[in-house]
């Protein structure tokens, strides 16, 4: 499960998506995510996932891809939806020991559970689509106006980049800690999940210590380097707004409105 994680990598190719400004991209997973929260019966999650499914489509990215994604969120997706089913009174329908389940923990379980699925297929999209670099320079101009009220936009936005960069770094350390474990009869893959979970927690420690010393590399360099974080900075490759951004600005605020507008209007 663990070789499998793809989420927040990025995933190369030649589309339209990929193409759009960062800022674009940032603005479509925010006004995603807001709709996800305005839609209130769960079969509007389909409408939903059908947006996300042809975005992915039109990105090039395959979906087994997605789904590797969200296979390394399993073990959160399950703890929401069994704890969302016990913890919810309503009616009840069922009963198992001192648990009882109830037909509105089923309703809210199923939703909470697809809404937080969905949250992250969407945000992982933006991840796939953009470069760490990309990702930054998007926070830093589209929230650059915080900085007239001393938010330090620009050291989030480094700090960002560089956990996005670390991502696959930290992956690759774990398959080299797992494999180094594997040759010495440590079983990951052909055991029960308790084993599994109790295993996996063994490597938590020295990919902890990798970490610190890979940040403290990493920071003793920046720091050789002059780097300070205070100034304007000069950019390479400046974010302009083209024709297809905002095309997708029009459609996206479409999309929001009629969510809105159903909303009120109590269609859903």
């Amino acid at each position: 499960m663990i070789r499998d994680i793809t989420i927040g990598q990025y995933y190369g190719q030649d589309s339209s998506i990929h193409s759009l400004d960062s800022r674009t991209k940032l603005m479509g997973v925010s006004v995603y995510i807001a709709a996800l929260f305005l839609v209130k019966n769960s079969w509007w999650y389909l409408l939903l996932f059908a947006v996300i499914l042809a975005l992915y489509h039109i990105a090039k990215i395959p979906y087994r891809h997605l789904l590797k994604g969200l296979k390394g969120i399993m073990i959160l997706l399950v703890f929401t939806f069994v704890f969302r089913l016990i913890s919810t009174p309503g009616t009840p329908a069922a009963q198992f020991g001192i648990f009882t389940i109830t037909e509105e923990g089923i309703t809210k379980a199923v939703s909470l559970t697809v809404r937080i699925a969905l949250m992250i297929t969407g945000a992982s999209l933006l991840s796939y689509t953009s470069t760490p670099r990309e990702l930054a320079d998007g926070l830093e101009k589209a929230f650059g106006f915080l900085e007239k009220i001393h938010v330090p936009i620009h050291d989030m936005a480094v700090i960002v980049m560089i956990a996005f960069r670390f991502i696959p770094i930290l992956i690759e350390e774990t398959n080299v800690l797992m494999d180094a474990q594997a040759s010495r009869g440590v079983e990951f893959e052909k055991c029960s999940v308790w084993k599994k979970c109790r295993n996996i927690f063994s490597l938590l420690l020295p990919l902890f210590l990798s970490a610190v010393r890979r940040s403290s590399d990493l920071a003793m360099a920046m720091e050789a380097r002059g780097y300070s974080g205070e100034g304007k900075t000069s950019r390479m490759y400046p974010l302009v707004y083209h024709t297809s951004d905002r095309i997708a600005y029009i459609l996206m605020f479409l999309f929001l409105a009629g969510v809105i507008v159903m909303r009120i209007v109590n269609i859903y």
